[in-house]
C-alpha cells in the first residue's frame, strides 16, 4: 500500500471539484485531486449543455430575474432547496463565475454584432459553443487551469473509503489506483467531496460509469446523514436506439437563438408536449415532460422506454443546425430533422437528494468532510451552481483547516480497507458471479420497481430484493480476470458493493415519502403534499448499522407553494 499525504483531499474532476481546487491552492491550500476517470473529461460536468443566464445579466429584465430564480426553487429544486443558498449562489453565479469564465477564454455563441445569443423567453440560456456542448468546452478549460495551476492529482483513482481518527473526524483516504492496480493510503485533515451524482442504478441513465454512488456511500460509512435521495430526475427525450445513445437527447430546452424547442408525440402521432406552450418559463422541463409522458403511458399511447417520438419538423432547420448539436443524432441515422422524428424513451438522469450539508458553508456533520456539487442534497445542480460550491467548500476548508487538529491516522482502518479490496480479487469459477451480472441485476430490478410509477408493494419487494442481492449474492463474486493492473472487472465489484447499499438506502427513503413530488411519484400517494412534506427527508445512521429518518421543514422566504394538496400529475412542476 503506497502512501501519501496533502493537506486537503479533493474526491472528483467535475466542475465542482477542479474549481474547489483550483480556489483552495489560490487561498493558500494544497490540494490533491482523485478523479476515478479523467480531470475534466468525466462524470457529469462534460454534458452540460446550457449556462443559465441569472440576475440582471445580458441585459435581463427585472421579470426575467424573478422568474429565473424561481425557476430554480421551484421548477428545478420542487422548493426542496434552501432559498438563500440559492439567492446567494444565483448573485456569485452573475457577479463572479461567467466573468471569470470569458476571462479566462471560454467561447460564448455571439451574433454578427458581438452580443451573446440567448434564447428567447422569461428564462434565458446561453451555449459555449452550440447548445448541448457547452460542459466539453467548460471543462477543457478547467483541466487546462488545473494543469497550469500545477496541482497534484491522481487519474482512473477510485477513493474507497473515508478514514476517521477516533473522535470521528476526517484522518485519510484510502483509493484504488486501477491504472497501476495499486492501494493508495492519503493522510488529511480535509476531504471535499464533489463526486457528483449516482445514476447508473437504471438499465438507462445518461450517467457515466463512474457515477456509482461512491461518494454517497463513502460518506454514509463515515457517519454523515443524508437526504431526499428518493427524488431521481429522468430525462424524457434521449434517443431510444441505439442504446449506446441513451445520453443524447432530442432536448426540451428553448433553442438559443429562438422561441423553439422540441416536440413530443405518442405513438397516434398526437403531440402532447410543446414547451413553448406548455411550459415557457421553464429551461429543461424533464418533470413537466414527464408528467405528460404519464399520461400518455396511462392512456396506453407510449411506454417509459419507447413508443413516443421527438423531433423538430416545426422548425427551420437552419435554426437546429447553426445552433445546437441536435441534428447530429438524425444524420447520423439517416433521418431529416426537417421531416423525421426519432423514437425516444426514458433515462436517469441525476438525483437531487444527497448528503446532508450546511447550504452557508458545504461542511457535513463529520469533521473535516466537506460536499460540494450534485453528490449533496442541497440542490439539483447545474454547472453553474455547483461550481459555486466548489468555492463555498474551498473557503471553508480555508477558514476551518487552521483550527483542524491533525488526527492519528487510523491504521487498522486503512489495512482493512485494503483487505478487503484485495479480497475482491478472487478469481471467477462455477460457484461466483461476476460483478457485471450483479450491476445489470440491480439496474433491472430498479427499472421495474422504481421507476416513476411506483407503491409501497413494488417498493418493499425491490427492498427485499436488494437484501437479498447484497446478502447472498456480493459475497460470492469473482473475477475473470485477477490481474491488477487496469481492471475493470475489479472496479465494477467495488461499485457494485456502493451501488446496493445505496440503493436500499434509496428504497426506504422512498417508502418514507409518504406523497408524490415533481420526478418522484407512488400511485398510493399521487397527492403532492406541501402541509406535510415540504421537508428535508433525512436518513440517519445508528450505531448499530441501521437508519433513523427524520424530518425537517424548508424556510420559504421569497418563493412558496400556492396550495396545500394538489394531484401530482396536474402541478405543472
Amino acid at each position: 500500500m503506497r502512501r501519501m499525504s496533502a493537506e486537503t483531499v479533493v474526491i472528483g474532476g467535475g466542475a465542482a471539484g477542479t474549481f474547489a481546487a483550483l480556489e483552495l491552492q489560490r487561498r493558500g491550500v494544497k490540494p490533491l485531486i482523485l478523479c476515478k476517470g479523467l480531470v475534466g473529461k468525466s462524470g457529469a460536468s462534460i454534458f452540460a449543455g446550457n449556462l443559465v443566464v441569472p440576475g440582471r445579466l445580458l441585459g435581463n429584465t427585472e421579470r426575467q430575474a424573478r422568474d429565473t430564480a424561481e425557476f430554480l426553487i421551484r421548477m428545478h429544486n420542487h422548493f426542496l432547496i434552501d432559498q438563500h443558498y440559492a439567492r446567494a449562489a444565483g448573485e456569485w453565479i452573475e457577479r463572479e463565475y461567467y466573468p471569470e469564465l470569458e476571462r479566462a477564454g471560454l467561447y460564448l455563441r455571439r451574433d454578427d454584432r458581438g452580443d451573446v445569443v440567448t434564447n428567447d423567453g422569461p428564462v434565458r440560456c446561453m451555449a459555449a459553443h452550440s447548445q448541448g456542448e457547452s460542459g466539453v468546452l467548460f471543462m477543457d478549460l478547467r483541466r487546462k487551469q488545473v494543469l497550469r495551476a500545477g496541482i497534484p492529482w491522481l487519474e482512473e483513482t477510485a477513493a474507497t473509503a473515508l478514514l476517521t481518527a477516533a473522535d470521528g473526524a476526517v484522518a485519510g483516504v484510502v483509493a484504488l489506483d486501477f491504472a497501476h492496480g495499486e492501494v493508495v493510503a492519503i493522510e488529511t485533515r480535509a476531504v471535499i467531496l464533489a463526486t457528483g451524482y449516482a445514476d447508473r442504478f437504471y438499465p438507462r441513465s445518461t450517467a457515466t460509469r463512474e457515477m456509482s454512488a461512491d461518494g454517497i456511500a463513502m460518506a454514509w460509512r463515515a457517519g454523515a446523514e443524508l437526504m431526499n435521495l428518493e427524488m431521481q430526475w429522468w430525462h424524457t427525450s434521449d434517443v431510444r436506439f441505439p442504446l449506446c445513445w441513451q445520453r443524447t437527447q432530442i432536448y426540451p430546452n428553448p433553442i438559443i437563438g429562438s422561441s423553439h424547442s422540441a416536440r413530443l408525440y405518442n405513438s397516434d402521432g398526437e403531440m402532447f408536449f410543446d414547451q413553448e406552450a406548455d411550459a415557457p418559463i421553464a429551461v429543461g422541463p424533464y418533470t413537466i415532460q414527464l408528467k405528460r409522458l404519464a399520461k400518455q403511458v396511462l392512456a396506453g399511447k407510449a411506454r417509459f422506454d419507447g413508443g413516443y417520438y421527438s423531433g423538430f419538423t416545426h422548425v427551420s432547420p437552419e435554426v437546429v443546425t447553426g445552433y445546437t448539436d441536435y441534428g447530429k443524432a438524425f444524420a447520423a441515422l439517416g433521418k431529416s430533422i426537417a421531416a423525421d422524428m426519432l423514437e425516444t424513451a426514458c433515462s436517469a438522469h441525476y438525483r437531487q437528494g444527497g448528503i446532508v450539508v450546511d447550504p452557508k458553508s458545504m461542511a457535513t456533520r463529520v469533521p473535516g468532510l466537506y460536499v460540494a456539487g450534485g453528490v449533496g442534497g442541497h440542490s439539483n445542480g447545474l454547472i453553474a451552481p455547483v461550481t459555486y460550491d466548489g468555492m463555498l467548500a474551498a473557503e471553508t476548508v480555508a477558514r476551518d483547516l487552521p483550527r483542524l487538529k491533525a488526527p492519528v491516522f487510523p491504521e487498522d482502518k486503512a489495512t482493512a480497507e485494503e483487505a478487503r479490496l484485495q479480497a475482491l480479487r478472487r478469481p471467477l469459477d462455477g460457484n461466483r458471479v461476476a460483478p457485471a451480472r450483479l450491476k445489470k441485476a440491480l439496474r433491472t430490478l430498479m427499472g421495474e420497481k422504481m421507476g416513476f410509477f411506483k407503491d409501497a408493494v413494488t417498493m418493499e419487494t425491490a427492498l427485499a430484493e436488494v437484501t437479498r442481492l447484497r446478502e447472498a449474492m456480493l459475497p460470492a463474486m469473482g473475477l475473470s480476470n485477477v490481474t491488477p493492473r487496469l481492471n475493470y472487472a475489479w472496479l465494477d465489484a467495488i461499485d457494485v458493493a456502493n451501488m446496493l447499499e445505496v440503493a436500499g438506502l434509496t428504497i426506504r427513503g422512498a417508502l418514507n415519502r409518504t406523497e408524490s413530488r415533481g420526478p418522484f411519484y407512488r400511485t398510493d400517494f399521487p397527492e403532492m403534499d406541501n402541509e406535510n412534506w415540504l421537508v428535508k427527508n433525512i436518513l440517519t445512521p445508528t450505531p448499530n448499522g441501521d437508519v433513523r429518518f427524520r424530518t425537517e421543514p424548508y424556510e420559504l422566504p421569497f418563493f412558496k407553494p400556492d396550495f396545500a394538496r394538489h394531484h401530482s400529475l396536474e402541478v405543472d412542476w
